[in-house]
């Protein structure tokens, strides 16, 4: 009978397999993984190794390579991913006895279609296991950048960017931020219920605000509690940019880019339910997450329309939010895989696509309304770059300094600006925007 813990492995190295040949979200693929698996505790070992082997894959191929008699990239993609969770689990992850570790790789490769490199598999995490100190890495302080780069698991392109916007030890810090385990944020609904409700339903622990990290992330999400709408996942520095915009009950609001919808709800709460909310989005599958969210969440002002937000509506409202699609470069430590997709030759496109949305977005603010710009990225290209661009080509809008309105928060200055391993939670930046009457 085959033990429990390699229906994990093999339900990881599936999908590891799958995302190779597919670049799909991560997050679409878990949730497949946890549909086949009918223990919750191969499940949580699954992702941990689906998860791990991708925050520390280029590490990972730096020790293959050390001991891997063929180069990292001649080897099998299947046979590569049984090496590197072999590896994780030997280096990283230490609940598992190292012998093991070898034992069940080399049967997973038999296994899964990899009989033939057995031996190749065995050999490389039994000369890892006994000679961990013969890999080498970059010197830090002559190829500091390479060094992090390889060491903590980064592309080097986005590590050289990020030391020159942010130095050294700033972006140590936030590389070992993305390493470390994302937990769940919850936001609590004030409208359907209450902390004192909500802390003696769930394990919970008090973050700022509203915001709750759920101790038993699985109980929270199958709980009660969310079924009835009591609360919503969603990252404290997300909701800054609702925080900035100040929506106010009894108004229109246009929220631009909104599935699959954590800041459209969080706009109709602060609203008290009371005004109207066009959700705007592309997809029709993240509209159809939002329409969940919001019935869930017993919430009537919101009404989604499929809609690109490139082109104007000729509607006014008194509030936008144009959470733009962006490089995502703030959230890598809650989507691993994102760091592997994502590549420099791709900004040009998503700036275009940005700047075209906040001017369709602009043009759709009655004169003296508030429009905030956000994304969760870290690049300036993507943040006050494009926010600079559009106040000095349109002569009616104008910056207003964030912290004017969210005066008593520490990561607030001209506009809003969360950094990984510096800040709670994820990187997330915003602006705020008025315009002018004539």
């Amino acid at each position: 009978m085959r033990r429990r813990d390699d229906l994990a492995r093999t339900a990881a190295l599936q999908l590891l397999d799958s995302w190779e040949g597919s670049n799909a979200p991560i997050d679409d693929l878990l949730s497949d993984l946890d549909a086949s698996l009918s223990d919750d505790r191969d499940r949580r070992f699954a992702r941990q190794l689906v998860l791990g082997t991708l925050r520390w894959r280029l590490r990972l191929d730096w020790i293959v390579g050390h001991f891997s008699r063929r180069p990292v990239n001649e080897l099998d993609a299947r046979v590569l991913n049984i090496l590197r969770m072999g590896i994780l689990q030997i280096s990283v992850l230490d609940r598992v006895p190292e012998r093991a570790a070898i034992h069940t790789s080399v049967e997973l490769a038999k296994r899964q279609g990899a009989r033939s490199a057995s031996g190749l598999i065995n050999a490389v995490l039994r000369s890892f296991q006994r000679e961990p100190n013969r890999v080498q890495y970059p010197d830090p302080e002559a190829e500091s950048a390479r060094h992090l780069s390889l060491y903590l698991s980064h592309p080097i392109w986005l590590v050289e960017r990020w030391i020159e916007r942010w130095g050294l030890k700033k972006t140590r810090d936030m590389l070992i931020s993305n390493n470390d385990y994302a937990p769940l944020w919850l936001r609590l609904n004030p409208l359907r219920s209450t902390s004192a409700a909500l802390c003696a339903e769930l394990r919970l622990e008090p973050g700022p605000e509203d915001y709750f990290r759920a101790l038993d992330p699985r109980q929270a999400l199958h709980s009660a509690a969310f079924k009835r709408g009591h609360f919503q996942v969603q990252d404290p520095s997300a909701g800054l940019a609702v925080a900035l915009l100040d929506p106010q009950p009894g108004e229109r609001i246009l929220d631009a880019c909104s599935a699959p919808g954590g800041k459209t709800a969080q706009i109709a709460e602060r609203m008290l339910d009371n005004g109207l909310i066009v959700a705007a989005d592309l997809s029709h599958a993240r509209l159809r997450l939002l329409r969940e969210n919001t019935q869930r969440l017993a919430l009537h002002s919101i009404h989604p329309v499929t809609w690109d937000s490139s082109v104007t509506s000729g509607t006014l409202f008194d509030r936008v939010l144009v959470d733009a699609p962006c490089s995502g470069t703030g959230t890598l430590g809650r989507h691993p895989d994102a760091r592997w997709n994502r590549s420099p030759e791709q900004f040009p496109l998503l700036i275009e696509r940005q700047q075209s949305i906040l001017a369709a977005a602009f043009a759709q603010l009655r004169p003296g309304g508030t429009l905030v710009y956000s994304t969760c990225s870290l690049e300036h290209m993507e943040n006050e770059a494009i926010v600079e661009h559009f106040i000095t080509h349109t002569p009616d809008a104008q910056i207003e300094e964030a912290h004017r309105s969210l005066p008593d928060d520490a990561r607030v200055g001209r506009y809003v600006q969360t950094v990984p391993g510096q800040h709670l939670g994820d990187g997330a930046f915003a602006a705020r925007i008025h315009k002018v009457k004539s």
